[in-house]
């Protein structure tokens, strides 16, 4: 086996003999147990198959960067890298499609073009080995996935999440109660926040590893790549409810989807007709 092509200046086995990077390594815990809870609530709650394919993603997405930063090698940074790409292309498929009740022509001309574009990157990524390439592919998924995010949360909220950007967009009032659109929008927003928080310690992490194993005054490491995956397995429970929540808008136009914060943190979105928990 090769050992990974890509450090981030982290220093390994400080922690645990057995463990390469050890805090890098247990936050993925965080996709795991988000992913778990989603395949178990879209079961539960008999959601579509996408429900289940988001989850299901999350989860092998945390199992990947397990092996991968556990062991630093190769093979498992392919295991934690490549699950990325397929994730968030079936995520850009749910959102894309949010609209779509039937399956027609531009389902699954969707479908085709989704499956194709990461079968395709997958193949390149394993034989060339890309790095910067994988970086900027990744960041071009999360900016397209965030035109569509805005899109469908002007169009199902009434609301932009853009700072000082202004909609003029009415809900009809005799079919929504404001306080469910107010949650969605919560969610969507919530959303953004926490995904730009995940986005600063990865970038924090990446550029100054080094200044932060060797702070003042004995500072220990904040293990700002461990913040990332634990902020963006939070976000990633964020955006299967806000999806859910989206997609039960627009199939069940006269049942709107409630969601309730458990401890002001935790949402969880259900029919409205449905016990949440």
């Amino acid at each position: 086996m090769h050992t990974t092509r890509f450090e981030a200046g982290h220093h390994d086995h400080e922690v645990n003999g057995y463990i390469a990077e050890f805090w890098n390594t247990i936050s993925n815990s965080a996709f795991i147990i988000v992913g778990l809870m989603g395949i178990f609530q879209a079961y539960r709650h008999r959601y579509e198959t996408r429900f289940v394919l988001i989850g299901l993603g999350i989860m092998v997405v945390g199992v990947g960067s397990s092996a991968f930063h556990g062991t630093l090698l190769y093979e498992y940074q392919m295991a934690d890298e490549l699950p990325m790409i397929w994730s968030i292309m079936v995520w850009n498929y749910a959102m894309f499609l949010m609209e779509s009740t039937t399956t027609t022509e531009k389902h699954t001309l969707t479908v085709v073009l989704c499956v194709s574009y990461a079968v395709i990157y997958s193949v390149l990524h394993v034989y060339f080995a890309f790095t910067i390439t994988f970086q900027l592919n990744f960041a071009l998924m999360i900016v397209i996935s965030g035109f569509i995010l805005h899109k469908n949360c002007i169009e199902h909220t009434g609301r932009s999440f853009i700072p000082l950007v202004v909609v003029r967009k009415r809900l009809p009032s005799d079919h929504y109660n404001p306080k469910e659109i107010l949650n969605l929008y919560s969610l969507c927003w919530h959303y953004v926040v926490v995904l730009l928080l995940a986005l600063a310690c990865w970038l924090l992490d990446q550029f100054g590893c080094e200044v932060l194993h060797n702070l003042p005054f004995g500072i220990p490491n904040p293990q700002l790549h461990a913040w990332w995956h634990v902020l963006c397995g939070y976000n990633c429970h964020l955006g299967l409810q806000l999806s859910i929540g989206l997609r039960e808008k627009v199939i069940n136009e006269t049942r709107l989807p409630q969601t309730i914060w458990y401890g002001e943190v935790w949402p969880v979105t259900n029919r409205k007709d449905e016990k949440v928990g």
